[in-house]
């Protein structure tokens, strides 16, 4: 046996992590982690942020060349994009964008405390499995990891070509501070801007403004839809008017409810749009099933001991650095959180919190294969799938089992991002763990105040803020709690339909010509959303179509940057707005 490899100290480590390039990822870290607590519950969806906080940091150093006494490095970009991306996605991970809204929307609210430091736990389990996998999917088996490859290749050219990184930069601010402007005169003092704009007409008597069909004035929509593509900026129009020109004229006609609206239809609609949603989550996953086997085969890196010296010591970038640790104690010490917090707080007994661990480690093991190989992190589809492996337990329970599933696998996923994104510009893993651990800290304790202000201001579930998810995860809770027999009439049928259609359409998407078949997952999104919000969406899909098919010349980096900026300006002053209304200002 050939004696252990020695574990010298990793100088890259300390030249990577300085105290500038940690500061600035917790400063962009917190202004998109509070970003995308409004964007998740508008739209169930955020972004992670490492592109845009690449592109932010790269440009204050080179904007103000002053603050510091060498040059702003790649690795320290590295480090800044990581720190600011973990904070980004803590609102996934500690659930404020789908399970704690459900479970309000249920009754049950909890103290802002508590949900903190239960998304800390649940981010530290997730980096924790994250360097146990790193060394199989991303050094051995080398999957792609779309995602932090880019990052890493965006890195890599703008030190190279700092100009046409300028160029980006220059898009993303203007994109922000348009979309700051739209969202102040439309939500803000004085209002010039009207929220929607409504198709004039009526549907069987019933106006289009009481069918939310019309324009909604919304830039992060607009923006979503230029980087959705035609093909999903469609999917969301169809669902739309399925659920919004079709079905809810008849449920109205037929008295199954009581009036037209978002807030009386969507309690019916989301069954259809749940059928979508789960087909379009688990579909994928089951048409790759090799994915999900390899996936499987994975647990053995999670689980399994390996022998003395494989994790010492790796060659990146032509340097030897070390391999990245979780301390065992801040792991055991997550898990005694979740068992404490679990049981005194939400009523989860201790057992049953880490039976529900043990199944997200499982479930995130397999989450990190799939989006290795094709950068969708189904982080949902574990979530639900939780759900109703214990939905024994109780609605609450049931959605707190699968909130840690999808807390885990949304860490598990980031993480491995980053460091795919650090062995493209040759960082060290070790240091990108600290500042992996760092975000996540600073990205819990923003998320959380952060939501409670928005809720108190917007409200859940309401036109102005539809919580899609929240209103999906709520759902899913009712039916695994009171049984088919629970479901509002006609409701299961919608499921079913919404269900088989959606199998339909992911088997027809994977043909030649799938890229005509709409998508299912983001059908079932538009279904439970106000129909403006989708028309918003498409319009800006086909704005930058039609732009670019007569100026072939302008080019698909600058503008997902100036959609990038459109979404972050709608977010950032949404939150500003939130915080005026709450403390009495507006």
């Amino acid at each position: 046996m050939d004696p252990p490899v020695p574990m010298p100290m990793d100088p890259s480590t300390r030249a990577e992590t300085t105290f500038r390039a940690l500061f600035t990822g917790c400063l962009i870290g917190v202004v998109l982690a509070a970003g995308n607590v409004y964007t998740g519950l508008k739209i169930g969806m955020i972004d992670g942020g490492s592109i845009t906080a690449a592109l932010l940091g790269f440009t204050l150093f080179s904007t103000f060349t002053r603050l510091g006494r060498t040059p702003y490095t790649a690795l320290e970009n590295n480090i800044t994009q990581t720190t600011a991306a973990s904070a980004a996605v803590m609102g996934f991970v500690a659930g404020v964008g789908g399970p704690v809204p459900a479970m309000a929307l249920l009754g049950r609210n909890f103290p802002g405390w508590a949900l903190a430091f239960w998304g800390i736990a649940i981010g530290i389990i997730g980096i924790f499995a994250a360097t146990l996998l790193r060394r199989k999917l991303v050094v051995e088996d080398a999957l792609p990891f779309p995602t932090g490859n880019a990052t890493g290749e965006l890195i890599e050219t703008m030190f190279a070509a700092r100009q046409s990184a300028l160029r980006r930069a220059r898009f993303l601010l203007a994109g922000a501070l348009v979309a700051m402007a739209v969202t102040w005169f439309r939500d803000g003092r004085p209002s010039l801007i009207p929220g929607t704009t409504a198709f004039g007409g009526a549907i069987a008597g019933i106006s289009m403004s009481a069918l939310t069909l019309g324009m909604n004035w919304s830039p992060l929509l607009v923006s979503t839809g230029i980087m959705m593509g035609l093909r999903a900026a469609f999917s969301m129009a169809l669902g739309a008017t399925i659920s919004w020109a079709v079905l809810a004229p008849w449920l109205v006609g037929r008295g199954i409810v009581a009036t037209a609206g978002f807030s009386t239809c969507a309690g019916w609609l989301v069954w259809p749009g749940l059928g979508l949603l789960l087909a379009g989550s688990f579909l994928p996953l089951l048409l790759d099933w090799r994915s999900v086997a390899r996936g499987i085969r994975d647990l053995g890196g999670l689980f399994g001991r390996r022998p003395a010296g494989v994790r010492a010591v790796e060659t990146f970038g032509g340097r030897a650095v070390l391999a990245p640790q979780v301390g065992m104690p801040a792991v055991v010490l997550s898990l005694l959180t979740v068992g404490a917090i679990g049981y005194a707080v939400f009523g989860f007994r201790p057992l049953g919190a880490l039976l529900a661990v043990a199944a997200a480690l499982v479930l995130a093991v397999v989450s990190a294969r799939a989006t290795g190989e094709t950068d969708l992190a189904p982080v949902g589809a574990v979530g639900t799938l939780t759900q109703v492996m214990f939905s024994a337990y109780g609605p609450i329970v049931s959605i707190l089992a699968g909130s840690i599933s999808m807390g885990t696998s949304s860490q598990v996923a980031q993480t491995l991002w980053a460091f795919k994104a650090g062995q493209r510009v040759g960082g060290s893993p070790r240091a990108q763990v600290a500042a992996q651990i760092l975000g996540t800290l600073l990205g819990a304790l923003i998320v959380v105040p952060v939501y409670l202000v928005i809720v108190k201001a917007y409200g859940i579930a309401t036109e102005s803020l539809p919580s899609p998810s929240a209103v999906s995860w709520r759902a899913t809770a009712e039916a695994v709690r009171g049984g088919l027999g629970a479901l509002p009439r006609y409701g299961l049928l919608a499921g079913g339909l919404g269900l088989g259609a959606g199998v339909g359409l992911g088997i027809l998407g994977r043909a030649r010509f799938g890229r005509f078949v709409p998508s299912p997952a983001a059908m079932g999104i538009a279904m439970i959303m106000p129909a403006s919000l989708s028309v918003a969406a498409l319009s800006g899909a086909l704005v930058v179509y039609v732009i670019r098919r007569l100026r072939p010349s302008v080019d698909e980096a600058s503008v997902m940057s100036l959609a990038a900026g459109g979404i972050a300006g709608e977010s950032l002053m949404g939150v500003v707005i939130a915080i005026l209304v709450a403390t009495g200002i507006l």
